[in-house]
């Protein structure tokens, strides 16, 4: 598990590297690479104040959090899936709409250079509203999500996007070939957090009223995740997504411990809000970080800079960010993580295996169906051309005429039931069938035995006698009964 770690992290890592030199301008690139792009030789290299260290530069990328785990009242959380219901209905259509809205935007990115201002706002305050819904239907929260694009602060899960920049063309043009890796793996993870650990997850929390802290960071690291796929899908962000198995721990900057009594994690305290109510690269107004009724969150660590206040519908005036943004995932979730992905490979290969299997099973169907039709129709028309030439209406009362029609016809009979008996017939169709077959060897028999009669009179006492007449009427709706099974089978 440990090389499945690795070889994912790695593989990931290196597409990371490419996409993002695709997805930023040159001069971002030297930003963050420390090198300075420039068409002047004698600007080659970058000019410091004195005494100032060169720092890296990274592009901000869309941030998650998530508060908890705290107590679920476990009857919320039984019907978890039936509460979710009409969120799942109204995401089903806006999420469509969405669509349309990325794609729009998608040609407004590629000539402009930046998503227009209608899909900016539609598209950002639907990612909050999937965010919410799906942090409510892991159970991140017990609190029912709100019925809006827009900003909500006061909600346990809450999202970071940052302010709309330029777009490289370039990488706009190709944005579903660059996201095809993290497409891979979103689609993993989500797979295996989907199949027996969400059934035993909600089982603990039913049980406990509480999710365990390793299954709530790690669902919590994968809606993240799938965030950052899904803004970076619809050009809100240049960032391609990244850390599935969270951030690094911030060496400089010591995690100070969280007060019980905070839902967020209480901002240091030696931070205040300025007198005019802003902070920088933020909204205003505080009010964040103190949703009583939930535990803290340790493991995250200071918030990124970048980020601008709240946008979209109409929102309210912004308020306080959450002080923490880093998530640090102890090594039980990461493993969980590393779990996610094996269950999510397994669950993807299987789906690939039943399909395959299924549609193998149609097509075998299929053909099954076709070959048996195109051999009905032959001995079919071989039965109707033998009765054609041995009728027996224009004999009158030449017995041997009668006689020698009766010996063909019946010989046609038995011939066209061991033809049937020999086809492989779909299931559906195998008792009209079998009743065709029954038929057409009693219609036989009884030709046969007319056939052997060696006076007119007789003939007719037999003809009565073995009712052949009423038994070729039962065989004709019989074979209309099979050609009807056979063609819906």
């Amino acid at each position: 598990m440990r090389n499945i770690y690795q070889s994912s992290v790695l593989s990931m890592t290196g597409f990371s590297l490419i996409s993002h030199g695709l997805s930023t301008d040159c001069r971002a690139i030297g930003r963050k690479w420390g090198l300075f792009v420039t068409s002047d030789p004698y600007q080659a290299y970058p000019s410091f104040p004195a005494g100032a260290p060169y720092q890296f530069v990274e592009d901000p990328a869309v941030e998650l959090v998530a508060a908890g785990p705290v107590k679920q009242r476990r009857l919320t959380v039984a019907f978890r899936l039936i509460l979710a219901i009409p969120h799942a209905f109204l995401l089903f259509f806006l999420n469509l709409a969405g669509l349309v809205v990325a794609f729009l935007g998608w040609w407004g990115a590629l000539f402009t250079g930046r998503l227009p201002g209608f899909a900016v706002t539609y598209l950002s305050g639907l990612a909050r509203w999937n965010a919410r819904y799906y942090g409510y239907l892991y159970l991140l929260t017990d609190d029912y999500p709100p019925f809006k694009f827009d900003d909500d602060l006061a909600y346990p899960v809450v999202i970071a996007i940052p302010p709309p920049g330029r777009l490289n063309r370039f990488a706009v043009f190709f944005r579903l070939i660059l996201a095809v890796w993290a497409n891979i793996v979103s689609g993993l993870v989500i797979y295996g957090a989907s199949t027996i650990v969400a059934f035993i997850a909600w089982l603990i929390t039913l049980i406990t009223g509480r999710l365990p802290r390793p299954l709530h960071l790690a669902f919590t690291a994968v809606l993240r995740f799938e965030t950052r796929y899904a803004c970076y899908l619809c050009m809100l962000t240049s960032t391609y997504p990244e850390k599935l198995f969270g951030d690094e721990p911030d060496g400089s900057a010591p995690l100070a411990p969280v007060p019980a009594e905070s839902a967020w994690g209480a901002p240091p305290a030696a931070w205040a809000p300025p007198a005019d109510g802003t902070t920088p690269g933020y909204g205003a107004a505080p009010g964040y970080g103190a949703a009583p009724g939930y535990e803290p969150t340790p493991g995250y660590g200071t918030p990124a800079p970048g980020y601008g206040g709240p946008t979209g519908y109409g929102s309210a005036a912004p308020v306080t960010p959450p002080a923490n943004w880093r998530l640090i995932l102890p090594q039980s979730a990461k493993v969980l993580l590393i779990v996610f992905i094996v269950l999510g490979m397994i669950t993807d290969v299987g789906t690939q295996v039943a399909r395959f299997a299924l549609a193998n099973k149609t097509a075998n169907a299929l053909n099954v169906k076709t070959t048996a039709i195109s051999q009905w129709n032959s001995a079919y028309t071989t039965l109707k051309t033998t009765s054609g030439q041995y009728s027996t209406t224009a004999c009158g009362q030449s017995l041997s005429c009668l006689t020698n029609a009766d010996s063909h016809l019946s010989t046609a009979m038995t011939t066209f039931a061991d033809q049937i008996q020999t086809i492989t017939m779909p299931p559906a169709a195998v008792p009209a069938a079998n009743a065709v077959v029954a038929d057409a060897n009693k219609v036989a028999q009884d030709l046969y035995t007319l056939s052997q009669v060696t006076d007119i009179s007789l003939y007719q006492g037999t003809y009565s006698g073995t009712g052949v007449n009423l038994e070729l009427q039962r065989l004709q709706l019989d074979v209309a009964n099979f050609a009807t099974a056979l063609s819906n089978s």
